[in-house]
């Protein structure tokens, strides 16, 4: 190949490339529960006093009904605008054994361009999707005294060890997650109660409306000192909670349930993405 068609050829594709990625202005936002697939006008540039259609596609990848959506468009200053096709009010959970299809929705602004002298060049607006959302996490931890795992031969105690800790029975994928951990899998003998940690993250790639979440623990057939709080993330990202659940060990181990619930949190994420609207002639 001749060394002067290189650069002819790379700035071909390169060109190929950025119109591809760049038409329409198309983008999308957020990572669990509900999310926006993607965002953008159908065309990238208008003519003044033209209309528009800006399409949004909402999709719940999570494991719980997204309800109560709310959508809202940001940015676009002089431009007349009305939502023509609104999101539904609910949205059904994903398959949890991933066989079946994701619902989704499509939303739809109908926009008209201000006229202006010098046109505009990719002016960038924002949607914002408001939506309810629940999350649930239930556990079991086991825990075993030290001289019950030492009752069993010693070629079989480690596998007795491998049996003790969380074990996950329930979990709601979501914007909000709930995990759990034991500092100790074995325990006194003498021990009453056992220190829980739970763990709350921000993992829908958006924020929390007011950065509340009501929480409702229960341990089935025994106490706790946590039971319902109202409570807040640390920077909008996590929480965490000490619980201190009864144990009992007259067999020589127990094994803990432990349920968290937070239920009808409002939750939101947006994208962005942008226009251009030729100079009045």
């Amino acid at each position: 190949m001749p060394k002067n068609l290189f650069p002819i050829i790379f700035l071909t594709v390169l060109f190929f490339l950025s119109g591809c990625t760049q038409q329409g202005g198309r983008s999308g936002g957020g990572t669990n529960g509900l999310i926006i697939e993607s965002f953008g006008p159908v065309i990238s540039e208008v003519q003044p006093g033209d209309s528009v259609d800006i399409v949004a596609v909402l999709k719940n990848v999570g494991g719980h009904e997204v309800r109560d959506i709310q959508v809202s468009l940001y940015g676009l200053g002089d431009w007349n605008y009305v939502l023509t096709s609104p999101p539904p009010s609910s949205l059904a959970p994903a398959d949890p054994t991933g066989r079946g299809e994701v619902e989704t929705a499509e939303v739809v602004w109908t926009a008209t361009a201000p006229s202006y002298r010098t046109g505009i060049e990719n002016q960038e607006f924002e949607m914002v999707a408001y939506y309810t959302y629940s999350t649930s996490a239930i556990a079991y931890i086991k825990v075993a005294t030290e001289s019950y795992i030492k009752s069993f031969p010693h070629a079989e105690q480690q596998n007795k060890i491998n049996e003790l800790g969380v074990k996950m029975e329930k979990y709601t994928d979501g914007p909000i997650s709930v995990t759990f951990s034991a500092p100790s899998k074995i325990v006194k003998a003498d021990s009453r109660q056992l220190r829980v940690t739970i763990n709350i993250q921000n993992v829908g790639g958006g924020s929390l409306v007011n950065n509340e979440l009501d929480i409702n623990i229960v341990t089935p057939g025994r106490s706790n000192n946590c039971n319902q709080m109202r409570a807040k993330l640390i920077q909008g990202k996590s929480k965490q909670i000490t619980c201190l659940v009864d144990v009992s060990l007259g067999e020589g181990w127990d094994n803990i349930p432990v349920e968290v619930h937070v239920e009808n949190y409002r939750y939101k994420v947006s994208a962005t993405s942008s226009i251009s609207v030729s100079p009045v002639v």
